[in-house]
């Protein structure tokens, strides 16, 4: 069987708005409940053991009068290596705390540190895990009741995978055009990411490596891009 990156929609409406979500390692769409949708159609990316995507995405985009990308963490770099042929296709597209050079000790989360992951990997390391994405209590208990619902071991192989194909290329030019950092990534370091990205597409939130319960909907996620893109931080 062929392996492919698993999608999920997990909002569909009649109407011409798609959000294409790339959601992070480990992750599938239980964390992502809590939050609404308004306007959009969310179609979430998850399970990069290959790039091999589970849907014509040429036909996708032809499908829709207005298309946004939203990448989260190491969305970010499998979004950029999805969705980079449809670049100009792209009405906005917002990193969410992470980098196209994800596993890296300038960029990314240190190399050391994603070794140590993987060889140490059960259910409780990925509790501790968890609890540094979220770091703040409440937020930590909102995350643990919508936690994913995947096994330790399909994880384990997706972050094995991930070690070995993920390759930093600095010089690939990003096809984001807001980047969304928390003062307080402890998973891919804040400043780690203010390394990577341009300052003028930088827009720094208050939070955590797992941001999305400060937010009621996508449509508010989408608003940050856009204050971003028009010039306006308040």
């Amino acid at each position: 069987m062929e392996l492919m990156v698993r999608s999920k929609w997990l909002h569909r409406k009649e109407n011409g708005k798609l959000m294409l979500f790339c959601n992070g390692w480990g992750m599938d769409e239980y964390p992502l409940l809590p939050l609404q949708s308004h306007e959009w159609n969310v179609l979430m990316f998850y399970d990069y053991v290959d790039l091999v995507p589970d849907h014509n995405l040429r036909e996708l985009f032809k499908s829709y009068e207005e298309t946004v990308l939203v990448a989260w963490s190491m969305g970010v770099w499998a979004g950029q290596q999805l969705f980079s042929p449809f670049q100009k296709d792209l009405k906005a597209a917002l990193a969410v705390n992470g980098t196209l050079c994800p596993i890296d000790d300038q960029f990314g989360i240190p190399v050391n540190v994603v070794q140590a992951t993987l060889a140490g990997f059960d259910k409780k390391q990925r509790t501790k895990f968890y609890h540094r994405m979220c770091r703040d209590r409440t937020l930590y208990r909102t995350f643990l009741d919508y936690q994913p619902a995947r096994g330790v071991d399909n994880q384990k192989t997706e972050l094995a995978h991930l070690l070995k194909t993920v390759a930093c290329d600095e010089q690939t030019e990003p096809i984001y055009t807001c980047a969304l950092v928390a003062d307080h990534d402890y998973i891919i370091p804040t400043a780690n990411q203010l390394n990577f990205w341009p300052e003028k597409i930088v827009r720094r939130v208050s939070g955590y490596h797992f941001l999305f319960y400060a937010y009621q909907s996508w449509d508010e996620i989408v608003l940050e891009a856009e204050r971003k893109m028009n010039g306006s931080e308040s």
